[in-house]
C-alpha cells in the first residue's frame, strides 16, 4: 500500500538536509580559507624565487660571456701579426686588427678601435719582448643582443633588462630582482605588469572549482567530499617543490641553497668581496618533538624560518638545509660580520617563545677562502657548528682556517 508524503514530512526532510549541509559547509569554508591563503602565499613565494633564480642565472651567463671575451683578448695579445704591427708602428694595421676583433688597443697614448658607449670592459696587458707596452680591452655591450643571450635559459614569462646598481625596478614591472654585473651595470629580472595578478587569479579559480566540487559532494553525502581539496593540496605541495621552496617553512630548500651559494662564490671572486655562511641547528629538537609532538615541532621550525628572514638583510638568502638545520648565505660579509649576525640570531631565538615551547640554537660561521667550493665552505661552517655543540650548545663558533689572499 502506497502512502503519500505529507507537507510536514517533506518540510522536515528539507530542513534536515539543509541543516546537515550547513553543518558540513562550515568546516569546508574554514578549510577553503586556509587553502586559499596558503595557495596565494605559495604563488607569491614562487614568483619571488623565480625572479631571483632568473637574475642569478643571467648574472652567471653574463660572467661567462665576459670571460670568453677576456680569453679572446688574451689570445689576440700574443698574435704574431699584432706583435709585428707594434714593432713597425703600423697604425693602419693596428686599427684594422682592433676593429676586426671588436677590441680596443691602447698603445703609446693612442687608442685603436671603436669604444662602445654602453659596455662592460676587461683589460689584458700587452707586452713586447717581455716589456709592457699597452693593453687590449675586451668589451661586452649592454645591448639587446647580449640581453637575448642572457635570457635564453630563463623561464618563460620572466623578462630581463640592464639597469644601474641601486636603481629603481623599472621596465614596467610589478615585481623585480636586481643583481650587480659590474661597477656601473646590473641585471633586472622582472615580471610584466599583470602577470602576478593573473597567476594569483588562476590560483583562486583552482580553489573555487575545488570548493564547488566539494560542496556538491557534501550535498550528495558521498565519500568524494575530500577529493577536490586533496587534489588542490597535492598541487600546492608539488608547485612549492618545483619552485625550490621548502614546503614547511616557505624558505629556500637545499637545491636552491646550492645554486645561490655557487653563484655568490663566483660573484665574490669576480668583484673581490667577502662572502660568509652561517649554519644553525636547534638544540635538543628531538626532545621537543617527543614532549610536544611533531605538529608542535613543525610550528617551531616555521617560527624559526620567519625569525631568520625577518632579521637578515634583503640581499641575504635563508634556506632550510634539512631537519632542524638552517643556513644563511651572506654576500659582502666577512667572518666578523657573519659572527655578529649569528649572535643576533642566537639571542633572538633564545628569547623566542612558540606557545609553551622555548628553544636555543648552536651556530657555526665560516668565511669564503680563495680555493673554497660551496661544499667546502658549508663543511667548514658545519665543523664550527659541531664545536659549538661540543662546547655546550647555545653558542656561536667560527671556522678557524688559514686566511687566503684576496680574490682578484
Amino acid at each position: 500500500m502506497t502512502h503519500r508524503n505529507s507537507p510536514l514530512a517533506l518540510g522536515l526532510r528539507l530542513r534536515l538536509v539543509l541543516t546537515l549541509t550547513a553543518i558540513a559547509l562550515f568546516p569546508l569554508a574554514g578549510v577553503s580559507y586556509i587553502v586559499v591563503h596558503d595557495e596565494v602565499d605559495s604563488v607569491t613565494r614562487s614568483i619571488e624565487f623565480e625572479l631571483h633564480d632568473a637574475a642569478v642565472t643571467a648574472q652567471v651567463q653574463f660572467t661567462d660571456l665576459l670571460n670568453k671575451r677576456e680569453l679572446s683578448a688574451v689570445a689576440a695579445a700574443s698574435s704574431p701579426r699584432l706583435q709585428k704591427a707594434i714593432q713597425q708602428h703600423s697604425a693602419a694595421t693596428l686599427r684594422k686588427f682592433a676593429l676586426r676583433r671588436g677590441l680596443l688597443l691602447e698603445l703609446d697614448g693612442h687608442r685603436y678601435g671603436t669604444p662602445l658607449p654602453h659596455a662592460v670592459t676587461t683589460r689584458v696587458r700587452l707586452t713586447l719582448h717581455g716589456r709592457a707596452v699597452g693593453s687590449l680591452v675586451a668589451q661586452l655591450p649592454l645591448d639587446a643582443a647580449t640581453l637575448r643571450q642572457l635570457a635564453a635559459p630563463v623561464r618563460a614569462g620572466v623578462r630581463l633588462a640592464f639597469t644601474r646598481p641601486g636603481g629603481a625596478d623599472g621596465a614596467g614591472s610589478g615585481h623585480g630582482e636586481t643583481l650587480r654585473l659590474a661597477k656601473n651595470a646590473a641585471i633586472l629580472a622582472y615580471l610584466p605588469r599583470g602577470v602576478e595578478a593573473a597567476r594569483t587569479g588562476a590560483a583562486y579559480r583552482r580553489i573555487e572549482e575545488a570548493g564547488i566540487l566539494a560542496a556538491l559532494a557534501m550535498m550528495l553525502l558521498t565519500f568524494v567530499l575530500a577529493r577536490p581539496l586533496l587534489r588542490s593540496l597535492r598541487w600546492t605541495e608539488k608547485q612549492a617543490g618545483e619552485a625550490r621552496i621548502d614546503a614547511l617553512t616557505g624558505i629556500a630548500n637545499r637545491r636552491a641553497l646550492v645554486d645561490v651559494l655557487t653563484a655568490e662564490i663566483s660573484r665574490a671572486r669576480r668583484f673581490g668581496h667577502a662572502t660568509s655562511v652561517v649554519i644553525l641547528d636547534l638544540d635538543h629538537f628531538k626532545e621537543t618533538n617527543d614532549v610536544h609532538g611533531h605538529a608542535a615541532g613543525d610550528r617551531l621550525l616555521q617560527a624559526v624560518g620567519r625569525l631568520l628572514t625577518g632579521i637578515v638583510r634583503q640581499g641575504d638568502t635563508v634556506a632550510r638545509l634539512g631537519g632542524e638545520e638552517f643556513v644563511a648565505v651572506l654576500p659582502e660579509t666577512d667572518l666578523e660580520g657573519a659572527r655578529r649576525l649569528a649572535e643576533r640570531l642566537r639571542v633572538a631565538i633564545e628569547h623566542c617563545r612558540v606557545e609553551e615551547m622555548r628553544m636555543t640554537a648552536s651556530f657555526g660561521v665560516a668565511a669564503l677562502l680563495d680555493d673554497d667550493t660551496s661544499d667546502s665552505l658549508l663543511a667548514a661552517a658545519d665543523a664550527a657548528l659541531y664545536r659549538a655543540k661540543e662546547n655546550g650548545r647555545n653558542r656561536t663558533e667560527c671556522a678557524v682556517r688559514k686566511q687566503s689572499r684576496a680574490v682578484a
